[in-house]
């Protein structure tokens, strides 16, 4: 080693995201949220640099990896054998987070398919880094000479690289795009590059001499993203009104009583969420790939001899394409043997959708006494919704490697969206909360409601087609993932 390469990756967050830490919750808690942000020693939030570090490493091609970030090789046979470990060439120094804001809280719960309300002991909350967060990660890679190709290959897969930061990635969190990178050689064989390496410390290595290697300004067409599904985003209006919750309700002047806020973004703007149009749309596909019987489609709350237990079974084709987790319940197959992974995560990706042009108002409730056919006393209760607005839905696909055999499978699940989609546009699925007393009803602009009519009979011819093969064959006992 004689000189030491320096690079200093900038990141911006784009959305909301963040690396949960529910391991420091403690005694005391309670009053925390369920997931909160990884902060360091001094209460800062944190973004380890493993989470970074392996997303960089997906990025590289599968037969650089090991030369770029190292790997580690178990040990075959009886005896074990020899495990073999080869260090990482690049280096990771470590990383720091800058939020332009505090970090927000948002809150989810999930639905019971049986009743259509909300599942019991399910609502949870999330901290939140707010989209504007600047990331800076460091890393080193050490030569014997001033050059060094090693260094420019890095630099072109970080300028390539499409970081997702943290968890809930399907579900529109952790989105980010790389700023600048900054490169600094220090050339240990100088008498200025020994003293600067001697006499400095931390992000001061990467002085006023280093140079800028990479910066978004220079990148056409912007931050690479996943592909959009249906090559196209649709459009949507609301007929009544729409409510989705997000936090304390809070004290409304004049009502005499509180109200249930509105789930907002960072700008305060009504949304959304993709966690709910991925909960009502995984769960119309599930219905429909399993009316017409295609698919070995499981259901969370079991069925039939092929998925007697509570839970997600990770094989069919509606968990391959929404992801699922041990934590739903997987139920063990015919051999009595559980998934051997913990979970999975789904190529469908669903944003957030904020509400433009809407009017929010406060709307006041109140139950009925069914004795005397009055108001029931202490049974007031008020909630925001918002009315008149549109949103706009970005269905996104990044298909893990897999065999290439699965592609029908993909072509169902696209299929069944579809219809799910029509089902939405019609008014027959509602969003959000208060869906059977005239909330939550949505239709699709013209642009949106001629594309769904022309692409609901390819689907439908898709659905049929492969109701004849599953009726003319076996059942299968799943997708393999």
């Amino acid at each position: 080693m004689s000189t030491v390469h320096l690079l200093e990756a900038v990141l911006e967050l784009t959305g909301p995201g963040a690396v949960a830490a529910p391991e420091s919750l403690a005694v005391g808690s309670a009053r925390r949220p369920s997931l909160p942000l990884a902060r360091d020693g001094w209460g800062n939030p944190y973004v380890p640099a493993t989470s970074l570090v392996g997303s960089l490493r997906q990025q590289a091609a599968r037969d650089r990896r090991p030369v770029l970030f190292g790997e580690v090789v178990q040990g075959t046979g009886e005896d074990g054998g020899e495990t073999l470990a080869r260090a990482s060439t690049v280096r990771v120094l470590g990383t720091r987070c800058r939020p332009e804001e505090e970090p927000a809280v948002r809150r989810r719960t999930a639905v019971d398919r049986h009743r259509a309300a909300a599942r019991a002991t399910s609502l949870h909350s999330r901290e939140l880094l707010p989209p504007g967060t600047e990331i800076t990660l460091w890393l080193r890679i050490d030569s014997a000479a001033p050059e060094c190709p090693l260094v420019n290959e890095v630099v072109a897969l970080l300028g390539a690289w499409r970081p997702r930061i943290g968890g809930g990635r399907t579900t529109g969190y952790g989105r980010a795009e790389l700023v600048r990178v900054r490169h600094r050689a220090i050339d240990l064989s100088t008498t200025a590059g020994l003293l600067h390496w001697l006499t400095e410390g931390g992000p001061e290595l990467v002085d006023d001499r280093a140079s800028v290697v990479y910066d978004r300004s220079h990148r056409a067409g912007g931050a690479p993203d996943e592909a959009l599904l249906f090559d196209r985003s649709l459009e949507f209006r609301i007929v009544d009104a729409l409510h989705i919750g997000g936090g304390e309700p809070f004290a409304h002047p004049g009502r005499g009583t509180d109200a249930a806020p509105l789930l907002r973004d960072h700008e305060g703007t009504p949304v959304v969420p993709g966690s709910t149009w991925k909960g009502v749309l995984r769960a119309r596909c599930e219905f429909i790939l399993g009316s017409v019987g295609v698919g070995g489609v499981c259901t969370p709350h079991g069925g039939g001899d092929e998925h007697p237990g509570p839970g997600t079974c990770g094989r069919c084709a509606v968990c391959v394409a929404f992801g699922w987790t041990e934590r739903s319940g997987a139920p063990p197959g015919r051999d009595g043997a559980r998934p051997g992974a913990v979970g999975a995560r789904g190529w469908l990706l669903f944003a957030d959708s904020p509400i433009r042009d809407g009017r929010v108002r406060v709307r006041n409730h109140v139950a009925l006494d069914r004795v005397f056919g009055g108001a029931r006393d202490g049974a007031l209760y008020a909630e925001q919704t918002v009315e008149d607005g549109h949103l706009v839905l970005a269905v996104r696909h990044d298909p893990p490697v897999r065999e290439p055999g699965d592609s029908p499978v993909r072509e169902l699940v696209r299929a069944a969206l579809v219809l799910a989609l029509s089902e939405v546009a019609d008014g027959t699925v509602g969003i959000g909360g208060g869906t059977t007393r005239g909330h939550g009803t949505l239709a699709a602009l013209p642009a949106t409601s001629a594309w769904l009519a022309k692409a609901r009979t390819a689907a439908v011819a898709t659905l049929r087609r492969a109701h004849r093969d599953a009726t003319a064959a076996p059942a299968p006992e799943g997708v393999p993932v």
